[in-house]
């Protein structure tokens, strides 16, 4: 995997079954870096790529491959601001497989793994070298691929202006999923929805497995707030798919309420979008890890207007710190309508509005999502998770 994909879930629940060979990723910290609180953003970031759950001697990395890419394109701006996002993913990606290939190689044939797990755009020859040993392949797509494009640039023509970039997405991007996807013994996806879209971008039904996230909160959920006004909290990349036209609309219906709005996360619109924002919603911008803990705990309410989310751990965030979730079908499934939080159609402030003001209202259902919401999240532990994983390794015949 490259990055920490989910906190290392998958690599943590594999290694509880005794069924982890080797964990290859582009980066791991050292005991040296792990307790390195000062310093750059990219070192503080690498000071958090580890797991104690994982032994050492389970992990493959490429750290230094991987410092020497971000000081390349530290060091040649001009390069990294041509050159598209997708079209690095690729370069990385192709990249990462063959040093995993190259490692895998130097192995004597009784040392080998017996199967791969890999996540999409960094695993195609990887898969192909399994393929050619004839071992089991499992790819995870973590999102809705062609259809999440597809609706980025239908909002994009219905809110024209609000994109800060409007780039297509390369095909060779799409043809490097669609190769990993061909190669793959199973397709995994994390929610309802991005099977859905796979299955229409010609993915074999029978081939996709859905495996929500896992999700372990850090301390007990807060005790719900005492105060008059309901603070609405979202936590997240603010880019036009996640909704937000209809967010800002929703909090203009609602100007009349004692209702606060909180959007923390990078900001991904353009300054003429940022400049329709209402006056009772407040912008924070990216937020360090223990102001967004501090967010969780003074919200009462939750809110992910996505259009498309392979699944959005932020729900799972939410409740485990005690908060009701209002949420479209467009992301993993994880509220259950009225009872944890509302499940409203995307693309849609009237019935958003209509959500939150009805909460604003019944403090009573309020209190009690909260509490329901905190045994929700006990449903994606990673015990469970393993459990998933167990059942999908023995049908693979991993």
């Amino acid at each position: 995997m490259i990055g920490a994909r989910e906190h290392y879930a998958i690599p943590r629940a594999m290694h509880s079954l005794n069924r982890l060979h080797t964990l290859f990723t582009d980066a791991w910290a050292g005991s040296v870096v792990r307790r390195a609180g000062v310093g750059s953003s990219s070192i503080r970031a690498l000071s958090n790529r580890y797991d104690p759950a994982l032994p050492t001697d389970r992990v493959t990395a490429f750290t230094a491959a991987a410092i020497r890419g971000r000081m390349a394109k530290w060091f040649c701006k001009d390069r990294a601001d041509s050159v598209d996002d997708y079209q690095e993913f690729l370069e990385i990606g192709t990249q990462f497989a063959k040093r995993v290939n190259y490692r895998l190689e130097q192995l004597p044939r009784s040392a080998r793994p017996v199967g791969i797990y890999g996540y999409n755009t960094g695993c195609l020859e990887t898969l192909e070298l399994f393929r050619s040993w004839g071992l089991p392949t499992v790819v995870n797509q973590i999102d809705a691929a062609r259809v999440h494009e597809r609706l980025v640039i239908e909002e994009g023509q219905k809110w024209p202006g609000w994109q800060s970039t409007a780039r297509r997405v390369p095909d060779e991007y799409w043809q490097r999923l669609e190769a990993e996807w061909s190669m793959a013994d199973r397709v995994i996806v994390n929610s309802a929805w991005s099977r859905a879209a796979l299955i229409s971008q010609g993915v074999q039904e029978e081939k996709i497995t859905i495996i929500p996230l896992a999700y372990e909160p850090r301390r007990l959920p807060r005790l719900p707030r005492k105060g008059e006004e309901l603070v609405v909290l979202y936590v997240g990349r603010v880019v036009l798919e996640k909704g937000f036209p209809y967010l800002f609309d929703a909090a203009r219906l609602l100007a009349d309420r004692r209702i606060r709005f909180v959007v923390a996360g990078s900001i991904g619109i353009s300054a003429g979008a940022l400049a329709t924002v209402p006056p009772n919603v407040s912008m924070l911008g990216p937020v360090p890890r223990d102001r967004v803990e501090e967010l969780y705990r003074s919200a009462d309410v939750f809110v992910l207007p996505t259009l498309s989310d392979g699944f959005a751990i932020t729900q799972l965030e939410a409740m485990a710190h005690g908060l009701p979730v209002i949420a479209t079908p467009n992301c993993g499934e994880v509220v259950t309508d009225g009872i944890d939080g509302l499940i409203v159609p995307a693309r849609n402030a009237q019935a958003l509005a209509a959500a939150i003001d009805k909460l604003a209202h019944d403090r009573t259902q309020l209190h009690e999502m909260s509490r329901k919401a905190s045994d929700t999240v006990r449903r994606f532990s990673i015990d469970r998770l393993a459990e998933r994983i167990e059942t999908l390794l023995d049908c693979s015949s991993l």
